[in-house]
């Protein structure tokens, strides 16, 4: 049908089909062509139009720019223009465009130029989903000063048709009047191509020295060469998703293009030289090249574009488009911000803030306010940031930040993460988190909070993360982790946070990060069986063979002298040593399968105290001991006609000087200067020693008592026993032509001293050499501190008895067995000696 109107013909096309050869529109707004009926219904279709409508490209075949002769790009579109007599479009403006529709019917053929700007320009988003757009909330626009683009956002009067896109959407843009401006030179190959902007392009040629056709010909820096064409196109043509070398080489591998050396524009393959960057040209299909080109940067500042890291105080109110301020320990104030209304992130850490004033945020995403002196912290001061996600309170000297007496908590639902890590405080009250419904990440490290209360508060089932590393946390509700389903980390220093008793069901252990713990496990006192066997057979050799000794020493021996005395002294030191094994022992079988919920109560009861005392003063007095009976034995054989020598009387008094000193070192980490150090509540064997890189409170008693004041008096009970040896050996060679009877005991007696010093050096060498490590920074298991415990400590007391007392009495029963022979040799001697005088007699 044709018509004439306004004497304008027109001519409207239909036709009929079959509801099966309908065409169907796929994804991304094009139509699948392939049909039967496809050139009847072409008709219906803008072909010819250099887009795309077909999937397959179908309605832009037989068109006279896609032949062989000119193909399918601007550069093309130009030259067939020139050809003509003409020049190329540029349709930038909505009466742009209207003009086109009306000679579209009455050309042949149009072709469209580059356009400075779009008829509608959409926000341009960062994410795909649009997300980080959807959010923001722009201030009202001063209408005197300012223009109001039409998603909002406020540019300077100024900007309006400066031929470039001050709002993001192109607003400012859209009702201006651009004036064409054509070149009428004419084309020597080969050339380097301009595109100026405003649609047109320039054809420049190449220096004289180049030749065309030539395999040696290279265009000049920073652009791309049509193979086979003398086209020399800007780098920013290549991949920008239009055809402009004739074979399309400048979209071919567009997948694995990448932009060395140049700027990247923003979602896209486009690649820019520097020069090409704030030109005032748009080369980015998304513009992001002529963003932030008249931003200036203050004084004391890093700038890149809205984003200032700033180490000074400076007039922020005169940069309303700021979006991220890092202005850490720049002494900036909270209320110096409250008008920079764009701001997504900002870091005021270590500025000095002591009042957090009502600042009116609505896109803030990020506040950081650490070591600050902020004391408190409401729902209240935080109703203004509407949009805010992540929050760090760190090394803040909170007192609290629950919501204002009588005032209702205000919900703050976008809130992800609270960092309250270094906040000094020995409780913490889940209901912290009623003002946060929607928080996932809780970070509470080095908090040292003690006790973790409920408060009949259910946690927030969206937590996910939960960080208590360096927080003892010895109280808690067993199930304060019960009820967190989405729960999928935990970070703490206590064992007992990653019990499968405390966490939620289907919970993956692995994702709870803790130290095990190096004696105790979930369920038992003691972690091991061989913990428990080797416990059980040093604590009855220590037992028995302590009371037996004892018991010999005080009914056998007549302890006429010093050394009979600190014996007897050995044997009562040690046999503590026993019974504190026996307290640790029984402990473990009343606390199996349950030890988890009584742990705290078993670590601070009396009992535990007790163990942990008789440990430490078994432990001082044996060594003490030991010095004491190598001095006087060296007094004996090094002096043996010298009265200087512990007698019975002085080595009793010597012997209560001891036990004096022992019950004193023990005792002082019990007195009320030192009972916050919870020394013997350490851990579930009640005696810290040393030898790891933990740190506790006491260390550096422990480490001054267990390891240097033991060390001393090691070396002198080892500079002692070598002294004895040398009198041995000095002794010897001066009787080397007669055994004596007396050389023969000393040798003996050196061979027991010996012994005794190896077992000394067994049992405080080990101990004293990891202290040391430690102390130095060497890793060392926490593994080492239970062995130490139950394998090395107890050593000596078990061993002691038979090395003194055992080895007495078998050396009593060898002398009384010598007795025995000589009487009986003596006997046999005067029988002979009567045989013979009576056959004497007989003859």
């Amino acid at each position: 049908m044709s018509s004439v109107f306004g004497g304008l013909h027109f001519q409207l096309v239909f036709s009929l089909h079959n509801d099966s050869d309908k065409l169907q529109k796929l994804e991304g707004g094009r139509w699948n062509c392939s049909v039967p009926h496809w050139p009847t219904l072409k008709e219906h279709f803008s072909t010819c139009n250099l887009e795309d409508d077909c999937a397959d490209g179908r309605d832009e075949d037989d068109c006279p720019y896609s032949s062989a002769r000119c193909g399918r790009g601007y550069l093309d579109a130009d030259a067939q223009c020139r050809l003509r007599g003409g020049k190329l479009a540029s349709l930038n403006k909505p009466s742009n465009w209207n003009a086109l529709q009306y000679v579209r019917g009455l050309l042949d053929i149009v072709f469209i130029g580059l356009s400075t700007s779009p008829v509608t320009f959409p926000p341009m988003p960062d994410c795909s989903d649009n997300s980080d757009e959807q959010f923001c909330v722009h201030v009202p626009c001063d209408r005197e000063r300012h223009f109001e683009c039409r998603n909002g956002q406020c540019v300077k009067r100024q900007a309006v048709c400066n031929d470039a896109n001050d709002c993001l959407d192109g607003s400012d843009e859209n009702r201006c009047t651009v004036q064409q401006n054509f070149s009428g030179r004419q084309i020597v190959w080969p050339v380097v191509v301009k595109f100026n902007g405003y649609g047109q392009v320039e054809m420049i040629p190449l220096n004289s020295t180049h030749t065309f056709n030539n395999q040696s010909l290279e265009c000049p820096a920073a652009h791309f060469q049509c193979p086979g064409s003398g086209y020399c196109l800007p780098v920013f043509t290549r991949c920008n998703g239009v055809y402009d070398c004739q074979g399309r080489e400048d979209e071919a591998g567009c997948d694995h293009y990448t932009c060395p050396g140049f700027y990247r524009c923003r979602r896209s393959a486009v690649c820019l030289t520097r020069a090409e960057i704030c030109d005032g040209v748009f080369h980015c299909p998304q513009h992001d090249d002529e963003l932030l080109c008249d931003i200036s940067c203050p004084s004391g500042c890093v700038c890149y574009g809205h984003a200032f890291f700033c180490e000074v105080i400076f007039q922020v109110e005169q940069f309303p488009d700021l979006r991220f301020l890092d202005a850490s320990g720049s002494g900036m104030q909270a209320a110096d911000v409250n008008n920079n209304t764009m701001l997504i992130y900002l870091n005021l850490d270590s500025c000095g803030l002591r009042d957090l004033s009502n600042v009116s945020l609505h896109n803030l995403h990020t506040l950081h306010l650490s070591d600050n002196y902020l004391n408190e912290i409401t729902s209240q001061h935080l109703s203004y940031l509407s949009n805010l996600q992540h929050l760090s309170l760190a090394g803040n000297p909170l007192a609290s930040i629950f919501p204002k007496q009588g005032a209702p908590p205000v919900l703050i639902t976008s809130l992800h993460t609270l960092d309250l890590s270094r906040v000094k405080m020995s409780q913490f009250h889940m209901s912290i988190l009623i003002p946060f419904p929607s928080i996932r990440i809780l970070n509470l490290s080095d908090c040292e909070v003690d006790t973790l209360s409920t408060d009949d508060f259910k946690t927030p089932a969206s937590l996910h993360v939960m960080d208590v590393r360096g927080c003892p946390l010895t109280y808690f509700p067993r199930d304060v982790l019960q009820d967190l389903e989405e729960l999928q980390k935990i970070m703490a220093d206590n064992y007992k946070l990653c019990c499968p008793q405390m966490l939620p069901p289907g919970f993956n252990l692995a994702s709870c990060i803790a130290p095990s713990d190096e004696v105790s496990s979930c369920d038992n006192l003691l972690r091991s069986n061989i913990y428990r066997v080797f416990l059980a057979f040093f604590a009855a050799l220590a037992l028995l063979g302590n009371l037996t000794a004892f018991i010999a020493r005080v009914l056998f021996s007549k302890m006429k002298n010093g050394f009979e005395v600190f014996t007897v002294t050995l044997c009562v030191s040690d046999f503590l040593m026993g019974v504190y094994l026996a307290i640790i022992g029984v402990a473990d079988g009343h606390y199996l399968g349950s030890y988890l919920w009584n742990d705290v109560s078993w670590r601070r009861s009396v009992a535990c105290k007790v163990a942990g005392f008789l440990s430490m003063t078994s432990s001082e007095v044996s060594a003490l001991v030991v010095c004491l009976i190598t001095l006087d034995r060296l007094l004996v054989l090094r002096f043996p006609f010298s009265r200087v020598r512990f007698s019975k009387k002085s080595g009793t008094l010597a012997s209560g000087l001891v036990w004096v000193v022992g019950v004193v070192l023990a005792l002082i980490p019990l007195l009320p200067p030192t009972t916050h150090w919870g020394f013997y509540s350490f851990n579930g064997i009640c005696i810290p020693l040393p030898i790891t890189r933990k740190e506790f409170p006491g260390h550096d008693y422990s480490f001054s008592l267990l390891i240097v004041f033991n060390f001393v008096l090691f070396m002198l009970i080892a500079v002692g026993q070598l002294l004895i040896y040398l009198s041995v050996q000095k002794n010897s060679l001066q009787h080397a032509d007669r055994v004596t009877k007396r050389s023969s005991k000393d040798q003996r007696l050196a061979q027991r001293l010996i012994i005794i010093a190896i077992s000394d050096f067994l049992c405080w060498f080990p101990i004293g050499l990891l202290g040391i490590l430690s102390s130095t920074g060497v890793s060392i298991s926490g593994e080492v501190n239970v062995a130490m415990a139950i394998f090395v400590l107890p050593l000596n007391s078990a061993i002691n008895p038979f090395l003194y007392t055992v080895n007495k009495l078998l050396e009593k029963k060898r002398l009384e067995k010598e007795k025995r022979l000589m009487e009986l040799l003596t006997a046999q001697l005067k029988q002979r000696a009567a045989a013979n005088e009576q056959i004497h007699h007989a003859n």
